[in-house]
């Protein structure tokens, strides 16, 4: 039986209350919290008469817990038929913080908490919205809370810093000290920077998202591709590593583009007329989204022939809605069944996808249910250059 009359769980329940965070908000907000009434469980006739012994002995340890605690009980004289009048406690009143905070052993947190916000209010005024929203997000990182002030003033000093992490000059704070609290610190930044100072389109922390919303340096992503025609050799080179900002601008006579997912199948792809093959990204291939070469140009996808293979290609295609799929079709499948595998329920993609072609789409449900897999280095070498070869002469 779960009496709240007792004091186990009167203290689980206070608790519960405390963790809503209105007794920060109140003090915040310069609003008074007590008394607070807590209200207790109603005890009915047939209750009160079946437990009687339990609950006479509940009230008891709660009346020897209140003259301890300090927080006052609140009774109601009722009649019952059988046992009399009864004196039932209906609520709990904590007339004061001091009584509260003893109560629940929260003195320390509270004056913690005092500290940290009082300056954080005088130092950004514009934060106290935000911890009134969230106090025990700040609790949560007190011990290194004014670091994390000292980043905020730095941003706001210096928007859109324009160089590396690492180069960020902040008093008490290095690089790594970022690198570890990007996430508080995107919570943080954008109730102290105003519109132009920051870039509202990243949100994430993917790809950089960070770097790119505050105005920093990173470490772009690369595409590595070869060129298979040695006429469109740039200074003789064929094997080149790109920014994606220089592959978006890289400018050569191409027609067909071919993206294969594994590094050694890009590595070992044949000779193509006025081609290249990109290859590494897996589920990258975002990166390659909006570039007017590949726009220009006939499109191939060669993946593993397996959900994620087909997610892949999706993906890909709802940039490209021209692109083709290579060697991922029920022939290659069927041709090389003694090369296959199998992927784990847990680890493929049972999710619907929206930008296969029909025949595509009948295979990869098929593949959702066998969970078959072939993987794109098990096909072999020779039938790879038939099926080009079928490709550039237009069959």
């Amino acid at each position: 039986m779960n009496l709240l009359i007792s004091p186990k769980n009167l203290k689980q329940h206070t608790l519960k209350v405390w963790k809503r965070g209105d007794f920060y908000r109140s003090w915040l907000q310069n609003v008074s919290y007590f008394p607070l009434q807590i209200s207790l469980k109603n005890i009915s006739a047939k209750h009160l008469l079946d437990n009687f012994s339990e609950l006479q002995e509940a009230i008891y340890d709660l009346r020897q817990d209140s003259k301890k605690q300090g927080y006052l009980i609140v009774d109601k004289l009722i009649t019952h038929r059988q046992l009399g009048e009864q004196q039932i406690p209906t609520a709990i009143v904590f007339n004061s913080e001091t009584v509260w905070l003893n109560y629940l052993s929260k003195t320390a947190e509270f004056s913690q908490f005092k500290t940290l916000a009082q300056h954080t209010i005088q130092q950004h005024g514009l934060l106290a919205d935000w911890i009134i929203r969230y106090p025990f997000k700040m609790l949560k990182y007190a011990d290194v809370w004014l670091q994390l002030l000292n980043v905020c003033l730095y941003f706001k000093n210096n928007p859109h810093p324009n160089c590396y992490i690492r180069q960020l000059d902040i008093k008490g704070v290095d690089s790594k000290f970022i690198e570890q609290h990007k996430g508080i610190l995107n919570e943080l930044l954008p109730q102290i920077l105003t519109a132009e100072e920051y870039k509202k389109e990243f949100t994430g922390l993917s790809n950089h998202g960070f770097e790119r919303r505050y105005g920093l340096l990173y470490d772009p992503p690369l595409i590595r591709l070869r060129i298979l025609d040695s006429e469109l050799a740039i200074d003789g080179l064929t094997d080149l590593t790109l920014t994606t900002d220089e592959f978006k601008r890289l400018d050569i006579a191409l027609k067909t583009v071919f993206i294969a997912e594994n590094k050694i199948n890009g590595l070992a792809f044949p000779n193509y007329q006025k081609a290249i093959v990109i290859f590494g990204l897996g589920y990258g291939v975002n990166l390659l989204a909006d570039v007017k070469c590949l726009q220009k140009s006939d499109l191939y996808y060669w993946g593993d022939i397996d959900t994620h293979g087909f997610a892949i290609l999706s993906r890909l295609r709802h940039y490209y809605p021209n692109i083709k799929s290579l060697l991922m079709d029920r022939q290659t499948l069927q041709r090389f069944k003694v090369l296959c595998g199998f992927e784990s329920f847990e680890k493929s993609e049972q999710k619907a996808l929206k930008y296969l072609t029909e025949s595509e789409n009948k295979l990869f449900q098929q593949l959702q249910k066998s969970l078959v897999r072939l993987e794109q280095e098990r096909i072999s070498f020779l039938y790879l250059e038939t099926i080009l070869s079928l490709i550039s002469n237009g069959n």
